[in-house]
C-alpha cells in the first residue's frame, strides 16, 4: 500500500539543539530575501513608569489573594450562533492611561491561528478595531499557527511569544515556543531565527519528550532585576508543568537562555499562567484559570519569592464568569505590578453548552490584589461564579480587513509556468475572506527582482530561484514564499527520495529523575528529501491517525535503532530513551534505504 506524503515544504536547512530544552545551533538557510537585513522601525513614545519602588524581598509570612470589584465586560464576542474565538490575552498598560491588548484568533486555509490587537487611549474605556499583527512563517518551523500570545517590552522592542508546531498529528501536538519582536506593539514583527532576528523562525524553548504529547507552550515573560524568567507549559507523558527559564536582557536574549526547572506541577483541568511580579512584597504571582470548561471555574494564584519555585495560594471563582479559561492580567511593561494600580483580567468563557464550543467570548473585568499576613488561607472558599448566557454580539452593518493573506501561504511553480495569478485574499473581523480584485490597492516589495516580477496581480516567473515577497493592502502586510523551479523538476512528489538525515539533538541529556519523574526524552531524525521537503521522524505511523498524515510516515521511511550499550538506555521503536543507569553510549539511528545518523546519550544522576 502507497501513502501519499503529505509534509512541510521548507528550503534545504539544518537546525541544531544547543541544549536539551533550547534550539538554536545552525540558523536555517533560506531563499533569496526571506531573511533580509531587519528594516529598523522608529521606536514609539511608549509611556513607561517612572514610580518603580525599591527591592524587597519576599516574605514567606506574607501571601497574594484577590477580589473581583465589577462585573466586567466584553471586549468581543462571536457573531450569533457562530464560531470564534480571542482567548489568552497579554494585557500590558502604561503610565499615561493606555493600554495594549493581543489575543488568539482563529487563522484560515490550513493556519490555525493568529494574533490579533487591540489599544485603548482611556484605560480600557474604549478600543481601537482589532488587527491582525502575527500569523505562521509558510514553509517553517511555525508553519502551522502562531498561539497563546506572551508579551513583555524592554530596551525599545515588544516582544511577543507564541506557542506553534509542524505536526499536524491529531490537530496539533508536540509543540514548541517561539518569539517576535517589534519596535511598535502592532508590528510589524521579526522572528527569532536561531541566531538573530528577521526570517525563518526558531524555537527558543524546543520540546523534546514523546511526540504524542502536547509540548511547550503558552509563555509568560516578567522582567526582575536585570533577569528576564520566561514561564511556560509543559505537558508530556508524565504530567502537566509549568516550567521556567531565565536569561540576561541583551538583544539576542533567547540564545542565552538557562533551563531552572519546574515552577509548579498543575492540578486537574488548569490552564496556562501569566505570570506578574508584585513590587510592594517582593513576590512573583502566577495567575491561572482553575476548572477550565466547568461550572465551578475560576482562577487560580501561584506564589513565589524566587520566581522558580511556586505554590498555590488561592482560587477565586466569586465574580468570574463560569466555563472560563485561557486568561490574562494587566501588567506594567516590564510585567511588574503595584498594588496601587487599576488591574483587569480577560479570559474567554462561554455558556457551558456543547453547542457553544469553540463560541467564546473575551471579559475582562477589575480586580484588586491584596497581600495578608499568616498562613495561607482561601478568601473565597464558598465562591461560586456567574453564569453568563446571551453574549453573542449582532453582526456589524460594515465589515472591514483585519488582514491579508495569499492562497497558497508557498507558491511553488516550474519556470516555464511563464506566469501565476495572486490569489489575494482580504479578512474581516470574523476571519471570513475576500478576495482582492483591485490590483490597484496592492503593492508587492521585499523580493528578488531576478526571480519574479509583478504585474498588477499576476507574477511573472523570470529565473529558477527563491524569495519572499511582501504584499500590502489597506494598510495591512503579509509575507509569502515563492519557489520557481526547472521545468523538470517534480512538484508534490509522492514518496520521494531521502536525500540527506541528521538528529534534530546530537547530543542528548538524560537523567534518571528530573522534577521527581522519569522523563522520556526521544530521538528524531531531521529528513530533507530530493524534492526539497522536510520533516522530523520518529517512526510516526500515518495509518495510526489517517486523518492526519505523518510528517515522514514510517510506512515509507522506517527507522531502527541500535544501542551501543544497552546496560545505559533503551530505546523503543519510536525513539523514546528509558534510562537505565548513569554512562555514556552512542545510539545508530539506520532508514530502510540505508541513510543513518549517530547520536551521543548520556545518562545523569536525578535532578530537582
Amino acid at each position: 500500500m502507497k501513502f501519499r506524503l503529505r509534509k512541510l515544504l521548507l528550503p534545504l536547512t539544518l537546525f541544531g539543539l544547543g541544549a536539551v530544552f533550547m534550539l538554536c545551533g545552525c540558523q536555517q538557510e533560506s531563499p533569496s530575501q526571506v531573511n533580509p537585513e531587519p528594516t529598523e522601525e522608529p521606536a514609539v513614545n511608549v509611556s513607561l513608569f517612572t514610580d518603580t519602588l525599591e527591592h524587597v524581598d519576599g516574605n514567606e509570612n506574607e501571601h497574594v489573594t484577590m477580589e473581583t470589584t465589577d462585573d466586567g465586560y466584553d471586549i468581543f464576542a462571536p457573531l450569533e450562533g457562530k464560531w470564534g474565538y480571542r482567548y489568552g490575552p497579554s494585557i500590558m498598560y502604561y503610565a499615561d492611561g493606555s493600554v495594549d491588548a493581543w489575543f488568539a484568533t482563529p487563522g484560515t486555509s490550513g493556519e490555525w491561528d493568529w494574533f490579533t490587537y487591540k489599544h485603548s487611549d482611556d484605560g480600557g474605556k474604549t478600543w481601537s478595531p482589532e488587527k491582525v499583527v502575527l500569523q505562521p512563517t509558510p514553509d517553517s518551523m511555525d508553519h502551522y499557527s502562531v498561539c497563546d500570545p506572551g508579551v513583555i517590552y524592554f530596551d525599545g522592542y515588544y516582544y511577543l511569544g507564541y506557542t506553534s508546531t509542524i505536526v499536524s498529528t491529531n490537530g496539533g501536538i508536540n509543540n514548541n515556543v517561539f518569539v517576535a519582536r517589534s519596535r511598535k506593539p502592532d508590528g510589524p514583527y521579526e522572528k527569532w531565527n536561531g541566531s538573530g532576528w528577521g526570517g525563518d523562525p526558531q524555537p527558543i524553548v524546543y520540546f523534546d519528550e514523546s511526540d504524542q504529547s502536547w509540548g511547550a507552550g503558552e509563555i509568560s515573560f516578567v522582567a526582575v532585576d536585570g533577569t528576564l524568567y520566561c514561564y511556560y507549559t509543559w505537558t508530556c507523558p508524565d504530567g502537566n508543568y509549568t516550567k521556567v527559564s531565565t536569561s540576561d536582557m541583551s538583544e539576542n536574549w533567547p540564545a542565552n537562555l538557562e533551563y531552572r526547572g519546574f515552577a509548579y506541577a498543575k492540578q486537574g483541568a488548569q490552564d496556562s499562567c501569566d505570570v506578574v511580579y508584585i513590587e510592594d512584597c517582593g513576590k512573583f504571582v502566577a495567575f491561572s484559570t482553575f476548572d477550565r470548561f466547568t461550572a465551578t471555574s475560576g482562577i487560580a494564584l501561584f506564589e513565589s519569592n524566587d520566581g522558580i519555585n511556586f505554590t498555590k495560594s488561592d482560587v477565586i471563582r466569586t465574580g468570574i464568569s463560569q466555563y472560563c479559561h485561557n486568561m490574562g492580567i494587566s501588567k506594567r511593561p516590564d510585567g511588574h505590578i503595584q498594588l496601587k494600580d487599576d488591574l483587569f483580567v480577560g479570559y474567554a468563557y462561554s455558556d457551558g453548552s456543547q453547542d457553544n464550543w469553540g463560541k467564546w467570548a473575551t471579559r475582562f473585568q477589575s480586580v484588586k490584589l491584596s497581600v495578608y499576613e499568616g498562613k495561607v488561607t482561601s478568601s473565597d472558599k464558598k465562591g461560586k461564579g456567574t453564569l453568563r448566557q446571551d453574549y453573542f454580539w449582532e453582526a456589524p452593518e460594515e465589515y472591514w480587513p483585519v488582514a491579508i493573506s495569499v492562497l497558497p501561504h508557498k507558491i511553488e511553480a516550474n519556470i516555464g509556468s511563464g506566469s501565476v495569478t495572486i490569489d489575494a485574499r482580504w479578512y474581516d473581523t470574523t476571519i471570513a475572506p475576500h478576495e482582492i480584485t483591485d490590483a490597484s490597492k496592492v503593492t508587492f516589495d521585499n523580493y528578488d527582482e531576478n526571480i519574479v516580477s509583478f504585474d498588477g496581480l499576476k507574477m511573472n516567473l523570470k529565473n529558477v530561484g527563491k524569495t519572499s515577497v511582501t504584499m500590502h493592502y489597506e494598510g495591512l502586510q503579509i509575507t509569502f514564499k515563492v519557489y520557481v523551479r526547472p521545468d523538470d523538476f517534480v512538484i508534490g512528489a509522492e514518496n520521494p527520495a531521502i536525500a540527506s538525515v541528521r538528529p534534530v539533538n546530537e547530543n542528548m541529556t538524560v537523567y534518571l529523575k528530573d522534577g521527581g519523574r522519569r522523563h522520556s526524552l526521544q530521538i528524531r531524525g531531521y529528513v530533507v528529501f530530493e524534492d526539497e521537503t522536510w520533516g522530523e521522524a520518529y517512526n510516526d505511523y500515518t495509518r495510526s491517525h489517517p486523518d492526519y498524515p505523518a510528517n515522514v510516515p514510517a510506512e515509507n521511511y522506517l527507522m531502527s535503532f541500535e544501542v551501543e550499550d544497552s546496560s545505559i538506555i533503551r530505546v523503543s521503536r519510536a525513539g523514546i530513551i528509558t534510562p537505565k543507569k548513569t554512562g555514556s553510549t552512542k545510539v545508530t539511528v539506520t532508514f530502510e534505504d540505508g541513510h543513518s545518523f549517530t547520536v551521543n546519550v548520556t545518562v545523569e544522576e536525578a535532578r530537582d
